[in-house]
């Protein structure tokens, strides 16, 4: 009986060490996958993403605080140089739901050292600093297929920092020059 006892012991011992080295290899690839994805990122950034020099695709913003009337023409002025070298006007999507409307930038291609002046109202916002970032699709595990380039967007709002990105009517600037 001690015996059976003893032998049921070693081998429910076995199979506990067993399953904890599964899960211990389990974890440890899953963590070096991640390792591995991080440096692959940096890796990317540098070689591929800070290479990027143009956007070629449209840009959403969000208006917060502004009425109606003031987003029912919103003006864009792409800066370059320190020269306005186009200039737009549309129409915010106005949801009478929500407190804040959405606006697509009207222009299609662009320079990431190019400067976006917005209009809304009275209010004027200055958006500077575009820029990639080396990005991976997240699953249940960590990294899932390849590393691409997504647009960050604008880093500076009025010379600050942009925070969420949207163009909150309290931070516009009055009588921008």
């Amino acid at each position: 009986m001690n015996k059976i006892l003893k032998n049921i012991g070693v081998t429910t011992l076995i199979l506990i060490c067993l399953l904890l080295l599964i899960i211990g290899l389990f974890w440890g690839n899953v963590k070096w996958n991640n390792y591995s994805k991080e440096k692959e990122a940096i890796r990317y950034q540098k070689e591929v993403c800070d290479t990027m020099t143009t956007v070629n695709r449209k840009i959403e913003f969000v208006l917060d605080g502004f009425s109606k009337k003031e987003t029912k023409q919103v003006r864009f002025y792409l800066v370059r140089n320190k020269s306005i070298i186009r200039d737009s006007m549309v129409k915010a999507d106005v949801n009478p739901a929500v407190e804040y409307q959405n606006v697509m930038l009207p222009f299609d291609k662009m320079s990431i050292i190019d400067q976006v002046i917005v209009k809304a109202g009275n209010r004027y916002f200055l958006l500077t600093g575009l820029s990639y970032r080396a990005k991976y699709n997240y699953g249940m595990f960590g990294p899932v297929g390849d590393c691409e380039c997504t647009l960050d967007g604008f880093e500076k709002i009025n010379g600050t920092a942009a925070g969420s990105g949207w163009l909150i009517k309290k931070y516009g600037l009055l009588n921008y020059p």
